[in-house]
């Protein structure tokens, strides 16, 4: 299953650092174009007259020659018109409005290829606890040292906020949980560039012919859960008491 992102927003126009021209007001000056009545496009908007006439007034304001104008006498009995250049705005705004849509587009397919899929699966964490051993800070950044039971070193990374309102310091115990879908596993401890790993022996799997779902003893009751397929399981060869290194990134740490 694939995800449903959609990144979403709007855009104004500014003028003199004042908003002028933005998605509600064209459709406010459409409708004024329609209806030729303030008061009738402010109905079909169910938005409140003083509202809509006070968004035609900063426009007026701001705009170099006027985008609504009053029209009295003549056939008709005269009423309220926008004016060309209103409709050289409009036309202006919908074509930055196109090329914005499109931004939007890429940007959602981008933000989808940056993301794990994780197929609508709900996450699977392994949780462990350790002590910490060293804190570095810099631009508010914060890279958290942890010392598990089993001896083995991690390191997380946390933003300012975090670290003090959860009182973080050294010598403090925590608790830890790595989500499962962001574990490497291999026989090679060289094989990954990711900052954490943790050694351990295979101490249970269970294979459905799908998944396989290993449990790493990396000792001292620090115990590491996997979900491979089947494929990679069979690959990487793997049986019982064999030694494994599961890799993972320094944000893939959670600290609760």
């Amino acid at each position: 299953m694939e995800n449903k992102f959609n990144i979403d927003g709007n855009f104004w126009v500014n003028k003199d650092e004042k908003a002028f021209i933005g998605k509600g007001r064209v459709e406010l000056l459409k409708n004024i174009q329609i209806y030729g009545s303030i008061s009738k496009a402010a109905k079909q908007m169910k938005m409140i007259y003083k509202a809509a006439w006070d968004s035609v007034d900063i426009m007026n304001k701001l705009s170099r020659e006027p985008l609504v104008t009053k029209v009295t006498g003549g056939v008709g009995g005269g009423g309220t018109v926008i004016t060309t250049y209103a409709k050289e705005i409009i036309n202006a705004y919908d074509e930055l409005k196109n090329l914005h849509e499109t931004y939007l587009k890429n940007m959602t397919n981008l933000f989808d290829g940056l993301v794990i899929d994780l197929k609508n699966e709900k996450p699977v964490f392994s949780k462990l606890q350790g002590i910490i051993t060293n804190i570095i800070s810099t631009n508010k950044t914060c890279e958290i040292e942890i010392i598990l039971n089993s001896k083995q070193k991690l390191i997380t990374i946390v933003n300012e906020e975090f670290l003090l309102k959860r009182e973080l310091k050294v010598d403090k115990p925590v608790k830890l949980l790595i989500e499962t879908s962001s574990v490497v596993i291999t026989k090679d401890e060289n094989s990954s560039s990711a900052r954490n790993y943790l050694k351990g022996r295979v101490k249970e799997i269970d294979d459905d012919g799908i998944s396989t779902y290993l449990t790493i003893d990396c000792g001292d009751k620090d115990i590491i859960n996997e979900k491979i397929t089947n494929s990679s399981y069979k690959n990487l060869s793997i049986e019982k008491n064999n030694l494994i290194y599961a890799f993972f990134k320094a944000y893939n740490i959670n600290i609760i």
